[in-house]
């Protein structure tokens, strides 16, 4: 226990770790009724250049899948939340490896609505941001091309788009994912904080406006937003 409390502390730093401690102690205590959010959103150019040369792993294919393609059964997401993303304006981007299905990706574009919290998250300008998440490569193509080369497609169809910038949202304790983001050139954009009781959320921020929303009902999903409107640019 006292090993994992000091990884812990290195990774997160004193008050991250606090953060940590409280937010597990809240969990056992509540039963999982009071739960706090603490995410990082990180913003990257979009760019036309490609990472991996068009002559190199010719043996991974990228497509985009609709929402009927049976390719979506061997993601470990439930098919409901996988039929409300594509309602939500979703687009699905997988990776096949010699035919075997190897990673995918997922955009949307000027909006995205959070599946941990109540959110909204509004990309401005609009028709130049978009949001990537839930980007996924089996354990067993992740040391190959697989995820640059979905990330190169990513690319190439936002710039088509002329998309600027995409963004994401990391958990505070996800060290691994914050620093896989930054090698690809992401920066830590801003940070926002969602504290749940039951069904009240009460959501506040110093770099996104509104900067201090309560909300009372779980069909509430209050609007942040995001780009070069904010306060902070």
């Amino acid at each position: 226990m006292l090993a994992k409390l000091k990884k812990t502390y290195r990774e997160l730093r004193a008050a991250d770790t606090l953060l940590y401690m409280l937010d597990k102690a809240l969990v056992k205590l509540t039963f999982n009724s009071v739960l706090i959010h603490k995410y990082y959103i990180t913003r990257q150019p979009v760019t036309s250049s490609l990472s991996v040369p068009a002559t190199k792993a010719l043996d991974i294919e990228i497509k985009q899948l609709a929402s009927d393609d049976p390719v979506l059964k061997e993601m470990d997401r439930p098919s409901t939340t996988l039929q409300q993303r594509y309602a939500l304006g979703g687009h699905c981007f997988a990776a096949f490896k010699k035919d075997q299905f190897a990673g995918n990706l997922w955009l949307n574009f000027d909006q995205y609505q959070e599946d941990e919290v109540r959110c909204r998250y509004i990309l401005q300008p609009t028709g130049h941001a978009a949001w990537d998440y839930d980007v996924f490569v089996m354990p067993k193509y992740r040391f190959s091309y697989v995820f640059a080369k979905l990330w190169d497609h990513a690319n190439q169809v936002m710039h088509s788009r002329g998309i600027r910038y995409v963004y994401s949202r990391i958990n505070y304790y996800n060290i691994s994912s914050l620093q896989s983001h930054k090698r690809l050139g992401s920066i830590v954009y801003g940070t926002v904080y969602f504290i749940n009781i039951g069904s009240m959320q009460l959501m506040f921020s110093r770099h996104f406006r509104p900067f201090f929303k309560l909300s009372w009902r779980q069909a509430d999903f209050p609007a942040l937003y995001i780009g070069n409107t904010n306060q902070h640019e």
